[in-house]
Formats: C-alpha cells, structure tokens, sequence
C-alpha cells in the first residue's frame, strides 16, 4: 500500500515538472541576430511550416493523452 502511494506523489511530481517545463519552454524568446542566417532560418521555418504543425499536434494529443492517463491512475 505504501508503494501505491509513493508512486502517485511520484507521478503528481512528475506532472509537476512537465507542465512547468512546457510554459517555461514557451515563455522563452529568441534574439533575432539579422542578417542573411536570420532571414534563410525564417524562409526554411516558412517552409517546413504544416510539417511542424502536424508534429506539434500529435505531441499534443498525445501530451493530453499521458496526462489523462495519469490523472486516471492518481484517481484510483
């Protein structure tokens, strides 16, 4: 029984750090230095713009999924 509990104190840890990882990663800015790298990187993102999107919405769904999960299991 302890176990059980020490693994959902771990598990609400480990939802913890994630969520604040995730704001603190989106929170962060990038400096623009200028100059041709700066406007190549800008044209290459451009580009690559629906394969990123995509990749961003499956880590999403499956970022809710890990924590739907985790929330079940913390209920039980």
């Amino acid at each position: 029984m302890d176990s059980l509990v020490l693994l959902k104190i771990l598990v609400v840890l480990i939802i913890f750090i994630w969520i604040r990882e995730t704001l603190r990663r989106r929170r962060r800015k990038r400096q623009d230095p200028g100059g041709a790298i700066s406007q190549a990187n800008a044209r290459e993102r451009h580009q690559w713009r629906y394969v990123r999107w995509v990749f961003i919405l499956i880590q999403t769904a499956f970022g809710l999924y890990m924590l739907g999960s985790l929330i079940q299991f913390l209920l039980r």
